[in-house]
């Protein structure tokens, strides 16, 4: 998988270099570390993300909706993913093909600016040791906690939030569960509905020792009885900006 994809950016890096479009491979927006992030000429920031996905029912319009958080919640200009197994491209949904990408970047330079950024820019060279392990459903309907509310309290504590997706995997999960983990200062837990996949990495987690930062949206007494104690930051679904503060003031506590 990791070869798989390191072919796939490094073939979205030549494009750009051979485009002339100006670009950078260690810079966060928001809390979160972009494959790339593209420097537009009048200094906007367009998010590009390289997924090596598999084709499954749905894959499309779950790309579209990380393209449209990238830009509604982290604050991008434009945000892109490029998915190699894609048939047909939407620029205007930000999914496109490898052969697709320049022009829809040179597109999108052609057009005037909408808003300005919100998001934070932090050079990852400098942070590169800070490291949040967000652990947490693979659903879909939790993106906004990561988007929202985790990434917001790793930027604030100068560090990036990692998550790792299932989809993204055709190898050995475990394993990259572990290494990362291991690479974090901290892991931010959502336990909601006690998920199989957050509970075997906060087990793992708690095994090496590593602080964890348990949130939950779901009623605590319906948590396992052995984390039950456990000092859980209650939040309300689709309410996550209020989970900001708390996060990022517990965040700061721990590291």
């Amino acid at each position: 998988m990791k070869k798989k994809q390191k072919r796939l950016e490094d073939q979205v890096a030549k494009k750009l270099h051979d485009a002339g479009i100006e670009f950078d491979r260690e810079i966060s927006i928001g809390g979160i570390k972009p494959d790339f992030v593209v420097n537009a000429p009048d200094g906007r920031k367009f998010i590009i993300e390289v997924k090596n996905w598999e084709k499954y029912q749905g894959f499309r319009n779950r790309a579209a909706h990380l393209a449209n958080l990238y830009k509604d919640k982290i604050g991008a200009d434009e945000a892109f993913l490029v998915i190699e197994n894609l048939e047909r491209s939407s620029v205007t949904d930000g999914v496109v093909t490898i052969d697709k990408l320049i022009p829809a970047i040179v597109e999108a330079f052609s057009k005037k600016p909408k808003r300005k950024r919100k998001g934070k820019t932090t050079t990852i060279s400098k942070i590169k040791k800070r490291k949040i392990f967000a652990a947490m459903p693979f659903d879909q309907k939790y993106d906004d906690v990561y988007f929202v509310a985790m990434s917001h309290a790793a930027a604030k504590n100068d560090a990036i939030c990692d998550r790792i997706d299932k989809i993204e995997f055709t190898g050995d999960i475990v394993k990259e569960i572990h290494r990362r983990i291991k690479q974090s200062i901290a892991v931010i837990a959502d336990l909601s509905e006690s998920y199989p996949n957050v509970l075997y990495e906060i087990g793992f987690a708690n095994g090496i020792k590593k602080p964890i930062i348990p949130i939950c949206s779901t009623p605590l007494e319906e948590l396992p009885f052995d984390i039950s104690h456990w000092n859980t930051i209650k939040y309300n679904s689709g309410q996550t900006y209020r989970l900001r503060k708390s996060l990022t003031e517990r965040l700061k506590a721990v590291i």
